[in-house]
């Protein structure tokens, strides 16, 4: 299940990364996005559904003309879990200014389909979280 698992993710951030869009079929009805492990994150810490996360994303990405995510990596982390780095760089409105931000996504997943993600900050966070810190 582990090498399936992965599969599930990479086509996730694939398809997410390309066009910004969610296959709901690879998400249970109630996933939860969980930001609490952002070091500094004002806000809600906790996302339920897809359409809670669409709202938190547009919010996260409305200050940039510009925004791109890259996978760093993704590793399998047990039959359940599955860890991916990283790095996204958008260009703010306001300032022209490119900022970025590298970060980690642990992925609970049962039955193919993603059940809990939780970002954190640093990456080396989310290796730390799922026992495979180098």
């Amino acid at each position: 299940m582990s090498e399936e698992n992965v599969e599930v993710v990479q086509r996730v951030l694939s398809d997410f990364g390309d066009a910004q869009q969610i296959q709901g079929d690879l998400f249970a009805s109630d996933w939860v996005f969980d930001v609490s492990a952002f070091e500094g994150w004002p806000g809600q810490q906790e996302f339920t559904g897809i359409e809670e996360f669409r709202e938190f994303f547009a919010s996260w990405t409305e200050p940039y003309t510009e925004w791109v995510q890259e996978i760093g990596q993704i590793r399998d982390a047990g039959p359940n879990h599955v860890v991916a780095t990283m790095h996204q760089r958008g260009r703010l409105r306001s300032s022209g200014s490119w900022v970025e931000l590298h970060y980690g996504l642990l992925y609970t997943l049962r039955q193919g389909q993603i059940q809990f993600t939780r970002l954190y900050t640093p990456p080396e966070k989310a290796l730390e979280a799922a026992g495979l810190a180098e």
